[in-house]
């Protein structure tokens, strides 16, 4: 069996047009880090970046397709590192689930690849179909899908009973070509650990929820590659924690941990529990965006939000405040709103300390928006603590390098895939000019401001 690499080259070769591609006098931010180079030509020949340098010393062939790029910034191509696209149906092919309303929104926001965080039961057949489908997408890094205990958070997990158990998933997951496991929240210890060593022995990272019977220190020394939404993590920065920690085991309930963890945040656990992610390269996906919505649900203010209609009427009904919000009690209340100051303080001093941040939106919850989304995330990393760049780079260089496709994929350079987004403005001066979008190069192919709007107007109707 050809390997995802191999596989994703000849995609995109099969895929890339035969006339070049050069945006000419652009200023250039290849999220490397470098700073900005304005008043260069980037040219693209058969899907890959074939050349990067100032405008007046780049030879052109004379059929090649020119992008004047004055006044304009390029940066590599978006990743939204969580979305939950396949969220219809365990087990169920892309017509069966939300990817062909997803791919236009995200394609038209920027994002050329997406961490699809609930994948299907069978990777393999997956991407068959997936294949098949019209229109410009994104490429999809698929993971398995949710891994849970016994009651799962959801009913369409695959229930983890056992170590014995946890180990034949990965075994069968692997096989069946998921890019990684997904955890969940109600994993045993015993599954957990076990799951763990069967993904390391296998060579198949593991990322999801710090589930609520491990702590998060404990995670990460068994080979956690990502942590999401910051579960546990509150708890081992406090000095409470293992008084906390038992007590949410014994039933207290994850709200009353996070209102016990923040009141007793303790800087010097909080950095030796960072220096041990640095150690152990745990990377950490906040999700800022879906906890600022899951406290802010009985805002009109926020609910009340243009972008819902791009959302399927059958769909957004899930999402209403009144049914989301109810029967929650004072304890789970407070949680909710604290949530995400607690979190964006820990971004920030994470991402100080030396920790890996990766940008996800965690789309499809509620008034989490596929594509939309993930510029929300890029802005609340910047409100946390990190410099446009470093934001940039969380949703570009970070996600290819987490996945390990730094080769091919996340910054402008020559010989990587030529992923890339043309913007009206700087964004290292307003993180929110990621959203002034000119242009996507998708695998080569160009996709103006025209076309995007005409996914955009096809999302608007569904279809």
């Amino acid at each position: 069996m050809l390997n995802r690499s191999i596989c994703g080259l000849l995609l995109t070769l099969a895929m890339a047009p035969a006339q070049p591609l050069a945006i000419r006098g652009v200023t250039v931010i290849d999220a490397t880090g470098k700073a900005a180079q304005s008043g260069m030509t980037v040219l693209v020949e058969r899907g890959r970046i074939s050349a990067v340098g100032p405008a007046q010393q780049l030879k052109l062939a004379k059929n090649t397709k020119i992008i004047d790029g004055r006044g304009k910034f390029l940066i590599p191509g978006l990743w939204d590192m969580h979305t939950h696209n396949n969220s219809r149906r365990y087990g169920g092919g892309p017509k069966d689930d939300l990817f062909p309303i997803s791919f236009p929104l995200e394609v038209a926001n920027g994002i050329v690849g997406a961490r699809e965080m609930k994948g299907p039961g069978n990777a393999n057949e997956w991407r068959q179909e997936e294949a098949k489908l019209p229109g410009p997408r994104p490429t999809i890094w698929l993971g398995s899908p949710l891994t849970d205990g016994p009651n799962p958070t959801w009913p369409d997990s695959k229930v983890i009973k056992d170590a014995a158990e946890g180990r034949a998933w990965v075994r069968e997951q692997k096989q069946n070509g998921a890019a990684f496991i997904k955890v969940y929240s109600k994993l045993s210890r015993e599954s957990f650990f076990a799951i763990a060593d069967e993904a390391r022995r296998l060579g198949i990272p593991f990322a999801g929820h710090v589930p609520n019977f491990v702590l998060a220190e404990e995670a990460s020394d068994a080979g956690m590659k990502s942590m999401e939404h910051m579960y546990q993590i509150a708890l081992s920065c406090s000095r409470r924690e293992e008084e906390l920690f038992k007590a949410e085991l014994a039933g207290a309930g994850l709200s009353a941990t996070l209102i016990g963890a923040s009141e007793s945040f303790d800087p010097a656990k909080a950095e030796a529990l960072f220096q041990r992610f640095i150690r152990n390269g745990t990377w950490q996906c906040p999700t800022l965006t879906v906890l600022r919505s899951t406290g802010a649900m009985d805002d009109p203010k926020f609910t009340n939000d243009a972008r819902v209609k791009y959302i399927p009427e059958s769909f957004l009904k899930t999402w209403d405040p009144t049914a989301t919000m109810s029967g929650l009690n004072d304890v789970q209340l407070k949680a909710r709103r604290i949530q995400l100051r607690v979190a964006m303080d820990l971004t920030g001093r994470m991402y100080r300390a030396g920790v890996r941040v990766l940008a996800g939106s965690d789309s499809w919850n509620p008034y989490v928006f596929p594509g939309f989304s993930l510029h929300d995330e890029l802005a609340l990393l910047v409100e946390a603590g990190l410099p446009p760049m470093a934001a940039l780079q969380a949703a570009t260089r970070n996600a290819a390098e987490w996945m390990g496709t730094l080769p091919e994929r996340g910054t402008i350079e020559t010989g990587k895939i030529a992923d890339l987004v043309l913007l009206d403005g700087n964004p290292l001066v307003d993180i929110h000019n990621t959203q002034r979008i000119a242009a996507v190069v998708l695998r080569g192919e160009l996709l103006d401001r025209k076309t995007l709007d005409s996914l955009l107007e096809k999302a608007v109707q569904h279809e």
